[in-house]
């Protein structure tokens, strides 16, 4: 095991390495030698421009403080470098063009990054000697975007875009992958947007940003990526932040999975995901005010299950047929073990809740989805491989939620810290509870009413 501390340069162009016998201190370079930002960055910022959006100084440096948090999540292995197989210590030193304030915001920087992977993070910032975004005097008229929106390829980004283009709205679209099957779920359904709507008004930028194998010296590999959705809404941040007219980058997610309430009273910690959390989307807040950025990030689905977001579509006939386009499932390289091409599994958690939004919303056959595991009694009485583990788990919790409703209320508080006066409170649990009814709905239809004896 060893303690990563990683220094972002701008100064260095290679990779430099000093290794103890319980830190490994890695110099990451962040830009070529001709100037030109690493990673992806500078095809997003060439894109950007040409589109009149000119990124500011404080945006650039949240962009690369993520991409550095992104190395160290993907290229740290938690088997290699934790003393629990689970908690890394890691520390990063990035130079910011505004020291104070960004100083200011390390003790949330911090906070939230532990929050968010469960690891022990350390910030440091120093003091960036010259600025790397320069004015552009010969930069492109810009748009009147009206509306920046995260698209993953998912299910949620689907049906949220769907109905940003249904109302004609000018929308700028921030994609981020890592690996071909998400990045394709995003070229598809693009594409699919090209033959239905007038695309003149939407500006796409994607990140594609993966790094070798073992890319920092003895580190390994991780595919927890935890640490996801902190690039993603950097990058969002980023592509919004000198342009006046949007306030707010929304990031659509249906509120059962934003929540993430333990299944059962092993699913707790690091075993549970908070990426849009509303603990984590406040502390983003908090940091986006300390650095006087303007911005606010929103997820404006808090309060909707999958199934409702379906069932509410604006166009709900077009939905049905490009939402196999779109991907939900936690690992669809499973399928491989099974001799087949990447697809949704059928049995993870996001895709239990995809699958009961589909019949919510269209049906007991309305789902076109390609599923490896399809019938719903098989996987539940699947013990040897596994299979059935999270349909039991979700059994688990409706069962416990039908004999005592009220617990709803303190369920909410199970993943993270949540504020907000009583109504709000109440509105959370509201929507756990119909998201979980909504996942017993699709089940019973599956197996028959008596499911909880399965």
């Amino acid at each position: 095991m060893k303690r990563y501390k990683m220094i972002m340069s701008y100064d260095e162009f290679e990779l430099v390495t000093t290794s103890t016998d319980d830190v490994e201190k890695v110099i990451v370079p962040i830009r070529h030698r001709d100037g030109k930002l690493l990673y992806g960055i500078d095809h997003v910022q060439q894109k950007m421009l040409q589109n009149g959006l000119e990124p500011t100084e404080t945006g650039l440096d949240l962009l690369c403080l993520a991409t550095a948090v992104y190395i160290a999540d993907t290229r740290i292995s938690r088997e290699l470098h934790s003393q629990d197989s689970w908690t890394r210590e890691i520390y990063i030193e990035l130079p910011v063009y505004d020291l104070t304030k960004f100083r200011e915001a390390k003790p949330i920087f911090e906070r939230m990054l532990n929050f968010l992977t469960g690891d022990k993070w350390a910030i440091d910032f120093t003091q960036k000697v010259v600025k790397i975004i320069e004015p552009d005097e010969a930069i492109t008229e810009c748009k009147e975007f009206e509306v920046a929106s995260l698209f993953s390829g998912g299910m949620d980004s689907l049906i949220s875009t769907i109905d940003y283009l249904e109302q004609k709205k000018k929308i700028i679209l921030v994609s981020h992958a890592g690996e071909g099957f998400t990045k394709n779920s995003q070229t598809n359904i693009l594409h699919d947007f090209e033959g239905k709507y007038q695309l003149g008004d939407l500006l796409y930028l994607d990140l594609w940003m993966v790094f070798e194998k073992d890319f920092l010296p003895g580190g390994g590999n991780e595919n927890s990526t935890r640490s996801r959705s902190f690039l993603f809404i950097a990058l969002g941040i980023f592509a919004i932040s000198n342009f006046t007219a949007i306030k707010e980058l929304l990031v659509p997610e249906n509120g059962l999975i934003a929540l993430n309430i333990p299944l059962d009273d092993l699913r707790i910690g690091s075993h549970s995901t908070r990426t849009t959390h509303p603990f984590y989307l406040n502390l983003w807040n908090g940091v986006l005010k300390i650095l006087d950025t303007d911005k606010l990030v929103l997820n404006p689905y808090w309060n909707k299950t999958k199934g409702e977001m379906a069932n509410e579509c604006l166009n709900k006939e077009y939905l049905s047929e490009i939402v196999e386009r779109s991907n939900s499932c936690s690992s669809p390289i499973k399928a491989r073990w099974k001799g087949l091409p990447p697809q949704h599994c059928g049995f993870c958690v996001p895709c239990i809740i995809r699958r009961a939004a589909m019949h919510k919303a269209f049906g007991k056959d309305g789902d076109g989805t390609v599923y490896t595991a399809n019938d719903v009694s098989s996987i539940i009485r699947n013990h040897a491989s596994g299979e059935g583990v999270q349909l039991r788990s979700f059994q688990y919790a409706i069962n416990r939620l039908k004999k005592k409703p009220t617990m709803a209320r303190l369920l909410v508080y199970k993943t993270g810290s949540i504020s907000g006066d009583s109504e709000y409170i109440i509105e959370l649990a509201e929507v756990y509870k119909r998201g979980l009814m909504e996942v017993d709905s699709f089940i019973s239809s599956e197996v028959g009413e008596n499911n909880e004896n399965i």
